[in-house]
C-alpha cells in the first residue's frame, strides 16, 4: 500500500550511521561515506549510493528506487527494483531481474538476466545490453479494444496500453506505464497507485457524456492530462506529476491534497476541495477554481480564476485582479502586476521595488531579499539586498553592478561585475573622481537622497586612486555584449573608431558665421570653416552581429572644435551616412512644431541650447534638423 506521507531520509558517513535494517514505512537512504558495507537483504525505500566502493553482498530487493552514483559499488545478488533505476557508474549487478519504473543507464553494461522494464528506457549513447539482446529506448504499446484482450496484459502491471474499446474493465491494482484512454466509460475499479502517465481523450463527437472511474486509486507517480473528457479521483490524495485539463473538461479530486503543476484551459472546469500543496505552477484559463484549502505553491500562482482564501505562500505571484490575499505570508519568487493590492499578512518578499508593484500597501513587512529603491516606500531598511537603478541600463547595490535593459524582477540573477569594475571603467572618460561627479553623475545620473547609495559614491571615491583605467583588450574580448557597450560609450567614439581602423566615406567642409563673446559678454561677428567627416566601422568589429546586410556597419560624424582644435566624434544612424553636413545636423532633434520658431542654435559638445523667439508647447515627433536648418540657426559652437 502506497503512502502520502513524509518519507523519513537517512545519511550515512560512515558505518556508524546506518539505519536499523527493518523498516515498517518507507525510508530513503543517501550512502556518502566510502567502503561501506551494509549486510541487509531488503530495503523498504530508496538507496541512492553517492560514496564508492560500497558492498550490499545480501541485498535481493530495494522497494523503491534504486541510483548507483559512484564508482565500484557492489549488489552482486540484486533481483529487483520496485521503482526507478539509474546507473551512472559501473557496479557489480549481475543478477538484476526486474525494474518495475523507470530505467537509465548512462554507461555501456551487460544486464545477463534484466528481463522486465516497466517504465521509460532511457541510454543516451550508451550500449545497454539485457539478456544477449541490445536494449533500445523504445516501449510497446499493447491496444485494447475489446475486454477479453485485458486477460492477456501482464499480471505485474508493467505495460503501456491504448485503450480503444468502450467499457472496458481494466483489474489491476498497480501499473508502471503509460496508460491513453479513447474509449467511452472505462473503469479501473482496482488500481490503487500509478507510475507513468493518464492521458484522457474523447474522439467522440457527440461530447464527454460519460464519465472514467478510479474508485480505489490513491497515488499517482507521474502526469494526468484531460482533453474532451471526465473522469473522477474520489479517494486519490497525492499526484507528483501535472494535471492538465485542455479544453471541454472536467475533472473530480475530492481528497487530493498534493500535486504538480495544475494547469486549466478554457471551457473547463475541476474540483480541489482539500488540495493544499501544489509543487509547480497553477493556471486557470476555464471555470472559476474554488482552492478553499490551499495553502502553499511552490511555482508561478496566477490569480486569474482563482479564489483561494487561506493561500500563505507561492513562489511567483501574478495578480489579474485586485484581489486581496487577507493570509499570504511570503512571496519566494516575483510579484507581479499588482497595482494598489493590501496585502495585509505578507510578510516576506523576494523582489520588491518593480513598478508594476506601484501602490501596493504592505503594512506587516518584515523582509525583502532583492529591493529596487523606490523613494516614496521607505522600505530600504528592510532589505537584505538593496539596488539602485541609474538609468535604463544600469543597475547598482553596494557591492554589483549589472547592466542589462530587463526588468528588476529578472535582472538580479543576470551577469554582475563589482564597483571595482565600474571605477575602472568609468577612468576610461574620467580624469578624476570629481570630474565623474560634475561631468556625470550630477548630470546624467539618477539622485537617490539615501544614506544607502551614499555609501556606493563614497566607496567609488575611495576606489578611485586605486583601481587601474580598464585595458581596451579586456573589454573589446568580453563575450558580455552588454559590457562591450557600457565600455564602447565610455572610451569615446574617436578612440574606439581610431583604434579599429574606421574608414572615412565622406567628408565636407562650410563656411560659417559665429558669435564670439568677451568676459564682458560683448559679442563679436567671425567668420570660420568647419569640416565635418563620416566614417564608418563593421559591425563584428565591435562584436555585434546582425544577419541583415544592411546592418553591416555602424557610422560617425567628426568635427573639430573651434576653441581648442579638438576633434570630437558622434555615432549617426546609417540614413544620415550619405553627406557630411546632413550627419551633423542629424545629432540635433526637437519637436518638429518648434522649429519654425528657432531664433538660434548653441552648441557645446553633446549639450545643445535652442533658443526661440517665443515660448512653444512640443507637439508632433521630433525628427533630424536638415543640413540648411542647422547651420543657418548655428550661432555658438564650443
Amino acid at each position: 500500500m502506497h503512502t502520502t506521507d513524509p518519507i523519513t531520509r537517512y545519511k550515512v558517513f560512515s558505518a556508524e550511521d546506518l539505519p536499523e535494517t527493518a523498516f515498517d514505512d518507507p525510508v530513503t537512504v543517501e550512502i556518502y561515506g566510502r567502503n561501506i558495507t551494509w549486510d541487509i537483504e531488503e530495503l523498504n525505500g530508496t538507496l541512492l549510493l553517492r560514496g564508492e566502493g560500497c558492498q550490499f553482498p545480501n541485498l535481493k530487493t530495494v522497494k523503491g528506487s534504486l541510483s548507483v552514483d559512484a564508482a565500484d559499488c557492489s549488489l552482486p545478488h540484486l533481483k529487483t527494483v520496485e521503482e526507478n533505476f539509474t546507473l551512472h557508474c559501473f557496479a557489480q549487478i549481475w543478477e538484476l531481474e526486474t525494474v518495475k519504473g523507470h530505467f537509465k543507464c548512462i554507461i555501456d553494461f551487460d544486464f545477463k538476466k534484466l528481463a522486465t522494464i516497466g517504465g521509460n528506457i532511457s541510454l543516451k549513447k550508451a550500449n545497454v545490453i539485457a539478456r544477449g539482446k541490445k536494449l533500445v529506448q523504445s516501449r510497446i504499446v499493447i491496444p485494447i479494444n475489446h475486454q477479453y484482450e485485458v486477460e492477456f496484459l501482464p499480471k505485474e502491471g508493467i505495460f503501456n496500453i491504448d485503450i480503444f474499446g468502450n467499457d472496458i474493465i481494466i483489474p489491476h491494482y498497480e501499473i508502471r506505464g503509460r496508460i491513453n484512454v479513447y474509449g467511452k466509460n472505462v473503469s479501473f475499479p482496482y488500481l490503487e497507485f500509478l507510475q507513468g502517465q493518464i492521458n484522457m481523450e474523447c474522439r467522440d463527437k457527440t461530447g464527454h457524456y460519460f464519465t472514467h472511474d478510479f474508485p480505489e486509486l490513491k497515488k499517482i507517480v507521474g502526469h494526468l492530462r484531460f482533453e474532451k473528457t471526465k473522469a473522477s479521483f474520489p479517494v486519490l490524495q497525492e499526484i507528483t506529476g501535472n494535471i492538465l485539463l485542455e479544453q471541454g473538461c472536467y475533472a473530480d479530486f475530492p481528497l487530493l491534497e498534493t500535486s504538480g503543476n495544475i494547469s486549466v484551459n478554457r471551457n473547463s472546469g475541476v474540483r480541489f476541495p482539500l488540495l493544499k500543496n501544489v509543487n509547480g505552477n497553477i493556471q486557470i484559463q476555464g471555470e472559476t477554481c474554488h482552492f478553499i484549502s490551499l495553502e502553499k505553491v511552490k511555482g508561478t500562482y496566477k490569480t486569474h480564476q482563482t479564489i483561494a482564501p487561506k493561500i500563505q505562500e507561492v513562489g511567483d505571484l501574478e495578480m489579474h485582479t485586485s484581489l486581496e490575499l487577507d493570509h499570504l505570508k511570503r512571496i519566494n519568487g516575483r510579484l507581479i502586476n499588482a497595482f494598489k493590492v493590501n496585502f495585509k499578512s505578507l510578510e516576506y518578499i523576494n523582489f520588491f521595488g518593480d513598478e508594476r508593484q506601484n501602490g501596493s500597501r504592505l503594512p506587516a513587512l518584515k523582509q525583502i531579499n532583492f529591493y529596487l529603491y523606490q523613494k516614496d516606500d521607505h522600505f530600504e531598511h528592510l532589505a537584505k539586498n538593496i539596488y539602485f537603478k541609474i538609468n535604463d541600463r544600469m543597475y547598482l547595490s553596494k557591492d554589483k553592478l549589472i547592466l542589462s535593459g530587463a526588468s528588476f524582477n529578472y535582472v538580479v540573477h543576470q551577469q554582475n561585475y563589482t564597483i571595482r569594475k565600474l571605477v575602472s571603467i568609468l577612468k576610461l572618460r574620467h580624469s578624476s573622481f570629481q570630474n565623474f561627479m560634475t561631468r556625470e553623475y550630477e548630470r546624467q545620473w539618477t539622485r537617490f537622497e539615501t544614506p544607502f547609495f551614499t555609501k556606493i559614491l563614497e566607496k567609488i571615491e575611495k576606489l578611485w586612486n586605486i583601481v587601474e583605467t580598464i585595458q581596451f583588450e579586456e573589454f573589446f574580448e568580453s563575450t558580455d555584449r552588454n559590457l562591450r557597450l557600457f565600455c564602447f560609450n565610455y572610451i569615446g567614439v574617436g578612440n574606439l573608431m581610431n583604434r579599429l581602423e574606421a574608414e572615412k566615406i565622406n567628408e565636407e567642409e562650410v563656411e560659417l558665421n559665429y558669435n564670439e563673446y568677451d568676459q564682458n559678454g560683448n559679442k563679436t561677428k567671425i567668420r570660420r570653416i568647419n569640416r565635418y567627416e563620416v566614417y564608418k566601422i563593421e559591425n563584428k568589429k565591435l562584436g555585434i552581429y546582425t544577419w541583415r546586410e544592411t546592418d553591416k556597419y555602424s557610422y560617425a560624424v567628426k568635427c573639430w572644435c573651434p576653441s581648442t582644435e579638438k576633434e570630437h566624434w558622434l555615432w549617426i544612424e546609417q540614413e544620415y551616412k550619405g553627406n557630411a553636413l546632413t550627419a551633423i545636423a542629424s545629432t540635433f532633434r526637437i519637436h518638429e512644431n518648434i522649429i519654425p520658431h528657432i531664433k538660434c542654435l548653441k552648441r557645446q559638445g553633446d549639450l545643445l541650447i535652442c533658443e526661440l523667439e517665443r515660448e512653444i508647447t512640443p507637439r508632433g515627433f521630433p525628427r533630424a534638423l536638415t543640413a540648411s536648418e542647422y547651420l543657418s540657426l548655428l550661432e555658438v559652437e564650443a
